[in-house]
């Protein structure tokens, strides 16, 4: 049941010998830090620490209460229980070692890696004054590469979801038409889903995925009707054993007497594919992201596009927005992400989007890949011609 924590546990600390850090404090309640899910799959209700040092010792600090979950996944060498408060097992603790360096989960940029609230920070650095006199270091660079680095097991479970979207897909396309709502177009999803007892990799819960023929945002889809001639974006993640997937396609809905779809809107189709073929083969070990991303962008600007308005692509693992290094352009809003290099076992989308809304097309044609030695494997299947909704 644990078997992706163990390994990301062990991949933890390699990356604390790496960087010669003494110890790994994750300081959490009510499952707040967003690592818990990646590192050690348990959670605690009450004030807990889970600790990990460069030596391989891994320890676990919990109420009385939680401690049955800890010590039934077998992750931790010990698991230390406290009746009073949290101190009275971390202070001897830290005392015993004698850290010259902790690394807490603060960042100033990565969500996903800032579970460590003020307010508690202000607790452990007054709990510790007495016996801790090293450096409180940021865990943001290491553990941006523990959820960006993943394992095979992970890659595998990734692949499954993916495989599993295809299939729904598959299963919605032979149903949908013109004259069918977004909303109703969207449940058929929500009926495969639950057909399989499985639930949206976005919000978790047995929900519809984007759908949209207009209105272009991140929204749930509408009660508007899909009419003929009309273009309609499909964007959709699936939840399966704690990773997802994330794909977008994007059809038409033939009129009558067509066989296929007019000139302009078969034109941008083929240059999104070309965006992509460009950036997927821009991808490999040591390259930075903004690079991947240049290369679609100047592409559909080359060719009269207008601008991508976001990313070109996104990590994804066990979120659909799976933070660290991004394949984007070098503006503000992004930070550091689209100047860290990529690096084996990254799973990423590639998704250049075209919005022309005075002409009514819009385009997301989204695909996963996943990084190797020498470039990129495609996990999802590749879409290589518009799709037809007749």
């Amino acid at each position: 049941m644990y078997e992706t924590q163990k390994e990301k546990m062990e991949q933890a600390v390699r990356y604390l010998i790496k960087e010669n850090i003494d110890t790994w404090l994750i300081y959490t309640s009510e499952g707040s830090d967003p690592c818990l899910p990646l590192v050690t799959g348990v959670k605690t209700v009450g004030p807990g620490a889970f600790l990990f040092r460069k030596s391989g010792e891994k320890i676990a600090i919990t109420s009385s209460i939680d401690a049955q979950d800890v010590r039934e996944s077998k992750l931790f060498d010990q698991v230390l229980t406290y009746q009073n408060g949290l101190a009275e097992e971390l202070v001897p603790l830290i005392e015993k070692w004698k850290p010259l360096t902790i690394a807490v989960n603060k960042s100033k940029n990565e969500h996903l890696a800032d579970g460590l609230t003020a307010g508690r920070f202000m607790w452990l650095k007054r709990t510790l004054s007495e016996v801790f006199e090293g450096t409180y270091l940021d865990a943001e660079p290491f553990l941006n590469k523990l959820r960006s680095i993943k394992t095979e097991a992970e890659i595998e479970k990734i692949k499954i979801a993916i495989d599993i979207t295809h299939d729904i897909y598959e299963s919605v396309f032979k149903e949908i038409q013109a004259g069918m709502t977004e909303k109703e177009m969207g449940q058929l999803f929500v009926e495969a889903l639950e057909e399989r007892s499985l639930v949206n990799g976005i919000d978790r819960t047995l929900s519809m995925p984007i759908v949209m023929k207009d209105n272009i945002a991140h929204r749930g889809p509408s009660d508007r009707v899909v009419e003929k001639g009309e273009l309609v974006i499909f964007d959709f993640s699936v939840d399966c054993d704690g990773y997802v997937s994330d794909i977008a396609r994007t059809v038409y809905f033939l009129k009558d007497n067509e066989t296929q779809a007019p000139e302009p809107i078969q034109q941008t189709f083929d240059t999104i594919h070309e965006a992509i073929t460009l950036a997927a083969e821009r991808i490999k070990p040591g390259i930075k992201g903004y690079e991947v991303d240049q290369a679609a962008r100047e592409h559909l600007l080359t060719n009269g596009y207008p601008e991508i308005e976001h990313a070109t692509g996104h990590q994804i693992g066990q979120d659909v927005h799976d933070g660290g290094a991004l394949l984007g352009p070098k503006w503000k809003r992004y930070g550091e992400s689209p100047y860290e290099l990529l690096e084996k076992g990254n799973v990423f989308t590639i998704e250049p989007t075209v919005f022309l809304r005075e002409k009514g097309i819009h385009f997301i044609v989204e695909e996963n890949v996943v990084i190797t030695n020498e470039g990129i494997t495609y996990l999802s299947k590749r879409q290589d011609e518009l799709i037809l909704i007749d």
